[in-house]
Parts: C-alpha cells; structure tokens; sequence
C-alpha cells in the first residue's frame, strides 16, 4: 500500500473513516461466542465451517458428525444446521463455497495461536477465534477503502473524491456491514471489486502481465466468495466500449494481448478449480449445486419492487443516499461514456439477478445487503452526480447538500437502532417502520406490527370452545403413511404394531407439510396442535430431539417454534405423550406452508408414534 499525500483531503478522510470504522466495532464489540449474537454464527459459520473442519478436525467431508454436534450444542451459532447437507457420496457438502473461508484463513490462525498462548478451546470457535475473524473483516475493510479511494482519484478531485468515500461510508448500511456484521462476504466483496476496478483501469492504460495475473485471481476469487457476483466480469470486458469505433479498439487491444486474456482466464480457473476439486472429491463430480433444489433463481426478477422499496429490506429505503447514485447515470453519460456502458450494464444485471432470488431479502441485515460490494462501481455515477452540483446555483445544491447530511444521520441513527434491536433483520413491515421511527425506546407492545420472529417462546391454546376443531395430519407409522420406510421398528409401538424409529442415520421424521392456502381462505386466527408420543430406554438428557411446526416461504423457515423434549422431563422405558401448540403468524402469501415433523440430534435411539396434528379455527361471533 503506497501512500501519497497529494491528496491531503481524500487522504485524510480515508483515516477519518477508518477511525469511524474501528471506533465503531469497539464501541459496540459484541464478542459473544454463543448464539446469534456471534460473530461466526449463522451464514458466517457456513463460510467458515470449512477451517475447523479441515485443519482440526481433518474431516473436509464431515465423515463424522459429532464434532459439528458438539460446537452446534456448545455454541448454538445457528438455529437448526443448514450449512451443509449430505451428498451423493455420502459426504456433507457444504452449501456455500470457500472462497471466504481462504480471506478467513490468515485470522483462523491467529485465533488458534492465541487460544493455545490463553488457553482458550481450540476448537475454532471459542473467543480468540471470534475476536481475530473480527479484526479480519476490519484489515480487509481497511484495503478496501484504500483502493475505493485510488479508483475515485482517477475520475475526480481530490475534495470529490473525499466527499464520495463520506457519502458511502457514513451514508449507507456500508457502515454497519463492516463495522458490525463485516465477516459477511460483502465486506470482503467491496474489497474484491474494488481491487477488481482498480487493476481493470490499470490494464487498459497499460496492458501487461502482471495486472492480468492479478485481475483474474481476484475476479476468480470473488467469484468463489459468492458465485452470483461473477457479473462483475462484465467490468473488465466491456471496459471502454461506448460505440462501434471504440469496440473495435477493445477487440484489436485483446487481440495484440491475446496472451495476456488467456492469462487472465486461466487464473480465474485455477481459483475456481478449488472449489471444483473439492466437490470432485466430496461429491463425486466437478460441478455439485449445493444450495437446496429451490433456492435457484427465478425468471425474472419477480422481487424487484421489493428489493428497491419494500419496508421489510428496501434498498432505496434504508439506503436513500443510493438514490443520488443512481440519478447520476445521467451525468456519468453526459461526462463518460466511455465507462458508461459497462457499469450501466452491470447495475442492470446485478439488480435482476438480486430480484430473482426467492428470499430476496437475503436474511437478517440493515437494508438490502447485497447491493454493498457494488458501492465501489455505484460510487461512479454518484460522483459525477456531486461533480454537477458543485458547478450547479446554490438554490439547488443547499438543499441536496442538506439532504446529504439528514441522510448521514439518519443512517447512522438507523444502524444504532439496529445494533440495538430496535430495527428488525428481517421482520420490518411499514407500520413499525413509521411507529419506531427517529424512537431511542420501543415497547414490547409495538413489536406486534412487526413480522412474525424466530424465536422460541412457548404458546399455549386457550379456550378451546371457543375454536373450531379438525384433524388434518396423522402418521401412526402402520399400514398408512410411511409403512415402507426402513425406519419403521417393530421393537417398540405404543399403538398398532409399529413405530419410527430415529437416530443419528435418522434425523428427521415423516410429517406434515401442507400450504396453507388448504387450511384456511380467510385472515381469521389459526391454532395448530401438535401431539405425538416418544419411546427412549436412554438418559432422559440424552433425549436430543424437537418437536418442530414451523412455517415456510420460499424454502425458508419464519416463526419456527419447537418443543425441545431434553428439557421436558421425560421417562425412559415408557411411552411419553409431547404436545405443542402454534398459533399461526402473518402469512405473506398463501402457497407458504405449514410444517410439523420431530427432529433428532442424538447419537442413541429414539421412537416416535401416533403423530396427530389438529387445526383450530375461531369461531365467528
């Protein structure tokens, strides 16, 4: 990292803002090791789950499931284990690919140095692992907005360039993805892409062999933190092309240089080839689709007014300071064209491939999250948008500046709230976005307008004469239901002749699954009840099972309710009645579904019969 200091102005806000950065995360450090809270939990402990797995454990295919059992139970950093599922070869695939996990790699080491120096776990997640991953994101963060500085230097001023690293930095959830959740990808990724847009602007002033070894590293890396992202190839493709003359001097360019793109691409492959080994070896083929068969794309972009306006993760809602960027397209045509086409055509391409995907609002996050590795590209039109409004009337640029700092502070209000729980991840609706708004404090009783949650409070059904009562799921494990399923014992039945029996083979039971648009057509209140009975001849703590309802939009569980039967002082050796009751969340689209099933976590042997699942409606008055 060379620094100059021509550029006092740029130069001294890049210090500013990283000092904002790192005063952040300690101001509010959060160095929780166990549940959500964590910083390696959920989707960063998917990403990361390939570290532990590989240099303590030595078990890539998690061949052995016990020690991802210990960690899910020490450390509860996720809630049911969705990271990975089992392949064709028997082995756990893991669902995201590795390309996080080789930027974690530096700072896995580290924590492991000092958990053995303190005497921490060495187990890959107790606290110096966690605090050292951390400090990671903020390293990264740190060379990204070192590069994010330099490409805005080669378009603008030095006070114009300052003034657009304030705007994305201060002004937009970039602050909380860093600061706070900066071990999500996208951290990472604004890095890449800058480091991506600046080696591009390198090699089309002077094309050689070192800006194309590193161009197609990065580009392949990126590609392997988020697949999705390898749009941004379009980038140094279509760099510099605005018109027929200007295409042909891009292809006479990579003609003459012909080497040095297939240099470029065959870095790209080499980094990518990691991946592909890895599934070759763990899933038998060279291309496995690990994600679940319906988190695939959908024609086209179905989510694409939610994405850009929705209260739960509109873009342009929590990032209104996005607004001036994308109105600036109209300068950077005006003043660029020659780089206008290809970042145009990007945004366009990115915003359809974000809207087509089903949970469009990516899980828990201040606004929409995957838009903040293309800050480093939407930070073009913006500036040439401020480059505008400094040469405009100042009846015109008071106000817009003015517009700059009420969204400055109000972004930076709306990422204490956050960090506070005040504003939702993922459960944001328009009435509590407007009733908690500009709000230090919010009662409990606010919280009804948002979303159903994920947690697992217990809820009991009262007053059953006042609903109306109907069986809709039965599973006695007999003749009807599952009765050619090799789990089906005949050792242990509490009716009929047999039961399903459930072990560490066995994770999940046969069970309900029906949408809800069968249940009922009206808005009225649903109760569902879930009973069953459970034979064990273990500990009753040895008892590691779940009785789940949960519902379902789009392959993704919400209002996930479930009864955990280790803490329910079960017997052995006697057939054990379990019951639990739901009441139905807001349902934001009637093909969701309802779903009700045992899940099991232990090593011994657990028997379930006589699941019988009822529906209470209310009655009118």
């Amino acid at each position: 990292m060379n620094f100059s200091f021509k550029n006092k102005i740029s130069l001294i806000a890049f210090f500013v803002l990283i000092f904002a950065l790192i005063l952040g995360r300690f101001l509010l450090p959060r160095w929780e090791t166990h549940d959500w809270l964590a910083i390696i939990s959920w989707d960063v402990f998917g990403y990361y789950l390939y570290l532990p797995a590989y240099f303590i454990h030595h078990d890539l295919g998690i061949k052995d499931f016990s020690w991802v059992q210990h960690i899910l139970v020490t450390y509860k950093p996720t809630n049911g284990f969705y990271q990975a599922y089992q392949g064709p070869e028997g082995d756990y695939i893991m669902k995201y690919p590795m390309g996080l996990a080789i930027l974690y790699t530096p700072f896995f080491f580290i924590g492991h140095f000092f958990a053995i120096v303190l005497g921490f776990s060495r187990d890959g997640f107790s606290l110096p692992y966690q605090v050292s991953v951390a400090m990671g994101g903020l390293f990264y963060a740190i060379i990204g907005v070192w590069y994010f500085r330099k490409v805005l230097l080669k378009f603008f001023s030095d006070a114009v360039s300052a003034f657009v690293m304030v705007l994305i930095i201060l002004g937009t959830n970039y602050f909380q993805l860093t600061a706070y959740d900066g071990s999500m990808p996208h951290n990472y990724l604004f890095t890449l892409f800058a480091i991506i847009l600046w080696l591009t602007i390198r090699w089309h002033e002077n094309p050689n062999w070192k800006s194309s070894v590193f161009l197609g590293l990065f580009t392949g890396l990126a590609i392997l933190v988020r697949p999705t992202d390898g749009v941004f190839i379009l980038i140094p493709l279509l760099w510099g092309i605005y018109n027929k003359e200007s295409l042909k001097i891009k292809w006479n360019t990579l003609r003459v240089h012909s080497g040095k793109l297939i240099v470029f691409f065959i870095c790209l492959i080499m980094v990518l080839f990691i991946q592909m080994l890895y599934w070759k070896i763990h899933a038998g083929t060279f291309l496995y689709y690990s994600y679940e068969n319906g988190e695939k794309l959908r024609f086209i972009a179905p989510y694409i007014i939610k994405v850009l306006f929705s209260y739960k993760k509109g873009w342009l809602i929590y990032a209104p300071m996005m607004i001036f960027s994308v109105i600036g397209f109209i300068f950077l045509y005006r003043k660029n064209r020659m780089i206008f086409y290809s970042v145009f055509l990007f945004f366009i391409v990115n915003l359809l491939i974000i809207s087509s995907w089903p949970t469009w609002w990516f899980g828990g996050s201040l606004g929409q999250r995957t838009f903040m590795e293309s800050y480093p590209l939407m930070a073009l039109p913006l500036g040439y948008f401020l480059q505008w409004l400094t040469k405009t009337k100042a009846s015109v640029k008071t106000p817009v500046y003015a517009l700059f700092l009420i969204f400055i502070i109000l972004n930076l209000f709306q990422t204490w709230q956050y960090m506070n729980f005040i504003i939702d991840p993922s459960q944001m609706t328009k009435k509590y976005y407007w009733t908690i708004f500009a709000r230090t404090h919010v009662p409990d009783s606010d919280r009804k307008y948002l979303e159903p949650t994920e947690s697992n409070e217990r809820e009991f059904l009262q007053n059953e004469e006042k609903y109306y009562k109907r069986l809709i799921g039965c599973f006695d494990f007999e003749k009807t239901g599952a009765s050619s399923d090799p789990a089906l014992s005949k050792d242990y039945f509490h009716s009929g002749s047999s039961s399903f029996k459930m072990n560490k083979e066995v994770q999940f039971s046969p069970g309900l699954s029906v949408p809800f648009m069968k249940l009922s057509s009206n808005e009225e209140e649903l109760w569902i009840r879930a009973t069953g009975y459970v034979y064990f001849i273990c500990k009753p703590e040895e008892v590691l099972a779940n009785l789940v309802i949960t519902c379902r939009h789009k392959r993704l569980d919400y209002k996930y309710r479930s009864l955990v039967l280790e803490n329910e002082k079960l017997k052995p050796n006697i057939w054990n009645r379990v019951t639990l009751d739901y009441l139905c969340p807001y349902i934001p689209d009637k093909n969701d579904l309802l779903q009700v099933y045992f899940w099991y976590r232990g090593d011994k042997e657990l028997f379930i019969d006589d699941l019988y699942i009822e529906l209470f409606k209310q009655k009118k008055k």
